[in-house]
């Protein structure tokens, strides 16, 4: 993610970023299992717009750089602060090899198709950036290994240490090595039990299991170190802090010459007590921009709308859009019905309806689809008559399978600001790791780029850091 255009500095960008989201906050301030709060505080424009708007402008809409007609005053401001705000970043050319392209092994063949993508693009960045340059690669969150098979696959000269939280899949990708490698690689390869942090007894934990594997391959002596091995961290769906963690790493770790990250995740960032995120806001920029009590606006569910997929995979019939609205208001609606101890889950998913049940539920849809519990115990509770009654007057202020229209509506605006929300987690991010660079008095490079098909892999934008 970047700065767009129309900025020349990130102070200027992040303070016209928060003030936008600010305004806007209703759209991602609650869950939207929760979205009848969003429906409440949505403007009244914009509620008579979407539920007007045929399905053509329906799948239009998030396209903020694509003209629509008949936008009234404020929902076409809506639209060119957010095409203002959001960077155009184009498609990178596909730098997949042939060798693993091709690849019709059977353990690939039994990957998904996301998986393979993810793995043959970022595998030969990796090595396209790093071929003349790496003699150790640390896979952070390696799982069951594939990246580290696809780059030995590119170039046997690799070492690789793979590092998991996971012990099972510590296991299970020594097997899968042993397994699916030639026996004169085995050296070259190693994983190991870590959860990587950026701590110092983390970074001596790593170095320790990197002139391990120096050693094997005959690289170090017993009383040398990996510290003139020219290494890069690479790290593929680094979830929550992982990739912050990488970043400091990249920074601390002297012969870490460069780093290839793909955040994911954002929404599971580790929180302080106050209820803020640890590692949100990081740069001064942004930490600027938002005061500390609006930090607390930028909350879970606006991370989880950083993360969702992208508006690539928006545009549909008409018939998907009912059906996805008119699910997600019975489910909001459900949940609204609720006292403050107490909960719903769905417990039958194929109850048949016909039309107009699904744009209008009955109070007996909802009690026969979803079940009431409590949050202290976990038992199950009956309905009461004051629920019938909160239905009965949430359904009165939605008539008309209204509540479905807008709970689409409210997915759109979403939509819409998506990747608005991604770029200033993740831009975030790039300018905090060039101010500790600064600090440090380390010549640095940091771009994101775009590797992935977004409708295969919505998180498609790689951290990608070189020391110069």
């Amino acid at each position: 993610m970047s700065l767009p255009s129309t900025f020349t500095s990130e102070e200027a960008y992040f303070k016209a970023a928060v003030d936008f989201l600010r305004s806007y906050a209703w759209i991602y301030r609650e869950a939207n299992t929760a979205c009848i709060k969003s429906l409440d505080a949505m403007p009244v424009q914009f509620k008579d717009y979407f539920l007007e708007l045929t399905n053509k402008e329906l799948n239009t809409f998030p396209f903020v750089h694509e003209h629509l007609d008949g936008c009234p005053t404020e929902v076409l401001r809506f639209r060119e602060q957010v095409a203002h705000l959001t960077p155009s970043i184009q498609t990178a050319p596909t730098t997949a090899c042939k060798a693993l392209t091709n690849d019709q092994s059977n353990h690939s063949r039994r990957m998904a198709p996301k998986k393979q993508h993810e793995i043959q693009e970022l595998a030969a960045n990796i090595h396209e950036h790093c071929a003349d340059r790496t003699q150790l690669i640390i896979d952070l969150g390696s799982g069951l290994g594939y990246l580290s098979e696809a780059l030995f696959k590119l170039n046997d000269n690799y070492m690789i240490l793979g590092l998991e939280a996971d012990e099972k899949r510590v296991r299970s990708a020594r097997i899968r090595s042993q397994q699916l490698l030639s026996p004169e690689t085995h050296l070259s390869i190693s994983y190991q039990q870590l959860f990587v942090t950026a701590a110092e007894n983390c970074r001596s934990q790593i170095e320790q299991f990197a002139t391990e594997l120096a050693r094997s391959k005959g690289l170090t002596t017993k009383t040398a170190t990996t510290t003139e091995l020219s290494t890069t961290l690479i790290g593929l769906h680094a979830c929550a802090d992982l990739s912050i963690n990488a970043m400091l790493l990249f920074l601390s770790i002297p012969q870490v010459q460069c780093l290839h990250i793909m955040p994911c995740c954002y929404h599971k960032l580790a929180l302080t007590e106050r209820g803020t995120f640890q590692n949100f806001p990081l740069s001064r920029a942004l930490r600027s921009a938002m005061s500390a009590d609006e930090a607390l606006s930028f909350n879970r569910p606006f991370m989880r709308l950083a993360c969702q997929q992208t508006n690539s995979r928006w545009r549909c019939d008409a018939l998907k859009h009912t059906q996805h609205g008119t699910q997600m208001w019975t489910r909001a609606l459900a949940s609204a019905l609720c006292d403050a101890n107490e909960l719903v889950k769905v417990k039958r998913y194929n109850l048949a309806q016909n039309d107009s049940i699904q744009n209008n539920p009955l109070y007996e849809y909802v009690q026969q689809r979803f079940q009431l519990h409590s949050q202290q115990t976990g038992d199950p509770l009956d309905w009461r008559a004051v629920h019938e009654q909160r239905f009965a007057e949430l359904t009165g202020r939605y008539s008309d399978g209204k509540g479905a229209r807008l709970a689409e509506a409210l997915c759109c605006l979403q939509a819409t600001i998506q990747q608005l929300c991604e770029n200033v987690v993740l831009y975030d991010r790039l300018c905090y790791l060039q101010e500790l660079a600064a600090v440090q008095h380390l010549s640095v490079e940091v771009r994101y780029e775009k590797l992935f098909d977004e409708k295969l892999s919505p998180r498609c934008r790689v951290l990608i850091a070189e020391k110069l």
